[in-house]
């Protein structure tokens, strides 16, 4: 079969392929003050296929509750990295069934029905005659598209989640921080007053890598040294759109200008492991905030006003009467006059949160921020809020002090959310070596069948 045979017998498959995206509970139909769902097994859902992408995320409840609301012929394929944080709640739905997935363990049978559909031959070590049924439904990727798996990012998350332990892993792990990786930078915080954060999180601190991040190439081009804050609040003010001669602001313009500042804003991001305390989500947003104010790139009032040009937020809570999810992250633009008040009526510039419309078409969708009630600043994100997102310079900062949080899964996630840079920040005495040697240990159950 020719390309063009091939591409004309698949068009009606491809435009019959849904394009929406729904979070589970709105699947399965949540009721208000009730952990019951509208579907279940006297009425499945109506489906033939079920994609599930952040399967890691799914905890018992909800995978047994999904199960039960799956029609008979339904199938189900689950998408995630198995060796990810786990769900808030209970279990490790998706570690636990994928715990063999290394190994493959593909029977005979399998592996001639591999041939068949692909034309690709598994390697003998990942055979095994006595397969059980389940390691036939498992396919794992072992090629990352976000960073290469001989970069400093890919040697450093594929050491952190190695299981070895003691003084091989510790060793392992200072080797790759000091082989002088490209794309990896270690910086040490001697106090919680060490300024060398603040010059971070505003500039990027490019001199932490080698050549200060110069001469890397990506797909034939120059790759641009890591930046901070610095960068996505300067397209704001640099990129405003200006009225045309009738006083008007095209809608595009507005959109486009959104989309180019949140583009940038995904060129970094601090994450952290806490809530609470110095090192934590509270602490670090308040210094960052100021730290921007001090340079001249935000006007808070010194914190005392809520809302300002540059506020970067994120959704805690799924709003659907706006169309906003758990996760999303929303900037806040100061809107020229014209763009919000066609009779003048607004003095001085209005306030509107840009985010993405979430559905891939690239749109835009302009929040008044009095309707948003359940969101929080994102200057600092937790590693458990960023599953599912990356950002081009990822800063992972780690508290001086020992906590039961600090897993291998925590620090690997914190890691494998950097598409490009790295900057591991240590504090005090360091924790890094300590925290990739503790699991997390909640179970599903699912590993005993």
């Amino acid at each position: 079969m020719s390309e063009v045979q091939r591409d004309r017998a698949q068009r009606p498959l491809r435009t019959a392929i849904p394009t929406e995206v729904t979070t589970l509970h709105r699947l399965l139909g949540s009721r208000p003050d009730t952990r019951h769902f509208r579907h279940n097994a006297r009425n499945p859902m109506p489906l033939d296929v079920l994609v599930v992408d952040e399967a890691s995320m799914v905890d018992v409840a909800m995978m047994a509750a999904l199960l039960d609301a799956l029609p008979p012929r339904g199938r189900l394929v689950l998408l995630g990295d198995k060796d990810q944080l786990a769900s808030v709640e209970a279990g490790s739905v998706l570690g636990d069934l994928c715990a063999r997935a290394e190994g493959g363990h593909y029977t005979p049978a399998t592996a001639d029905w591999l041939s068949q559909a692909t034309g690709q031959t598994l390697p003998p070590e990942m055979l095994d005659a006595d397969g059980a049924p389940l390691d036939q439904a498992i396919a794992m990727l072992r090629v990352s598209h976000r960073f290469d798996a001989e970069s400093g990012i890919g040697q450093l998350s594929g050491t952190v989640n190695r299981d070895a332990q003691g003084r091989e892993k510790r060793t392992a792990i200072r080797e790759v921080l000091n082989a002088g990786y490209a794309d990896l930078s270690h910086l040490t915080l001697e106090t919680e007053h060490d300024r060398q954060l603040e010059r971070l999180v505003v500039s990027g601190h490019a001199t932490g890598f080698p050549n200060a991040g110069e001469g890397r190439m990506l797909r034939g081009q120059p790759l641009p040294p890591p930046v901070g804050y610095r960068h996505y609040l300067q397209v704001m003010t640099h990129a405003t759109p200006q009225a045309g001669a009738d006083g008007e602001v095209v809608r595009d313009a507005l959109d486009d200008w959104a989309r180019a500042v949140l583009a940038a804003h995904g060129q970094f991001q601090l994450l952290c492991a806490l809530r609470r305390g110095p090192w934590g989500v509270e602490g670090l947003n308040e210094r960052i905030r100021a730290a921007l104010e001090k340079e001249g790139l935000i006007d808070s009032g010194d914190g005392r006003r809520l809302w300002y040009p540059g506020r970067p937020v994120l959704v805690t809570s799924n709003d659907y009467g706006l169309g906003l999810m758990n996760g999303d992250i929303g900037i806040t633009l100061a809107l020229p006059q014209s763009a919000t008040s066609a009779g003048g009526a607004h003095r001085g510039p209005a306030l509107r949160v840009a985010f993405p419309a979430g559905d891939g078409s690239g749109q835009i969708k302009w929040v008044l921020p009095s309707r948003l009630q359940a969101v929080e600043t994102v200057f600092a994100m937790t590693v458990h809020k960023s599953q599912g997102s990356e950002f081009t310079h990822t800063a992972l900062l780690l508290p001086d002090a020992p906590n039961p949080i600090l897993t291998r899964e925590l620090v690997y996630t914190g890691i494998t959310r950097a598409r490009h840079w790295l900057t591991l920040v240590e504090t005090g005495r360091g924790q890094l070596l300590d925290a990739v040697e503790r699991r997390v240990m909640r179970l599903s159950g699912l590993g005993r069948f």
